[in-house]
């Protein structure tokens, strides 16, 4: 049993330590080794500091198949941020397109908070949308331009970010 449990902390130390330093890498834009070195460094001290903390990979199986299904929904929430962006344009160039804000509440069947949390940052990505608050029993508040582009957000069955987010971390089927 030790074993098993000393190789989860491994595995947490090693994904905490690449998230960490992937996100200085792209933060900071500088590929010189002074700054490498330096992002190296405080990567590996947030790791250890944190990795048993704040374990957010239990299994290295899930995290990897959920790594792989997170890749696969980027290019599809790329295009819906295209979309949004595209639709802001469309309401600000033409006069006869509504603004007009509004808040919308639907109810998520997401149970985790990286879930929940993800769908909630997708939903902010997409130009007119803003998640406000979301609720721990899964309902989540949302500040639109108008209405029209956040119905898609108010489908039944969930919706198809909120499937999408959901099969990446196991909590739904595949999305058709």
């Amino acid at each position: 049993m030790h074993g098993k449990l000393g190789s989860v902390r491994t595995f947490s130390f090693i994904f905490t330590f690449i998230m960490m330093y992937l996100f200085w890498l792209l933060n900071s834009g500088v590929f010189e080794i002074f700054y490498m070195s330096l992002g190296l460094a405080c990567a590996l001290v947030v790791a250890y500091a944190f990795h048993s903390r704040f374990t957010l990979v239990k299994d290295y199986r899930h995290a990897l198949k959920s790594l792989i299904r997170f890749a696969a929904y980027l290019p599809w929430i790329t295009w819906q941020i295209i979309l949004s962006n595209w639709d802001i344009v469309k309401r600000v160039l033409s006069p006869g397109m509504p603004i007009d804000p509004c808040i919308i509440s639907f109810q998520s069947t997401l149970k985790s908070d990286i879930a929940m949390t993800t769908l909630g940052n997708s939903i902010t990505l997409t130009p007119g949308t803003i998640t406000i608050d979301i609720d721990y029993d899964g309902t989540f508040y949302v500040h639109s331009i108008a209405r029209e582009p956040a119905d898609s957000l108010l489908t039944t069955p969930p919706c198809e970010m909120a499937a999408r987010v959901g099969y990446i971390f196991g909590e739904s089927r595949k999305w058709n």
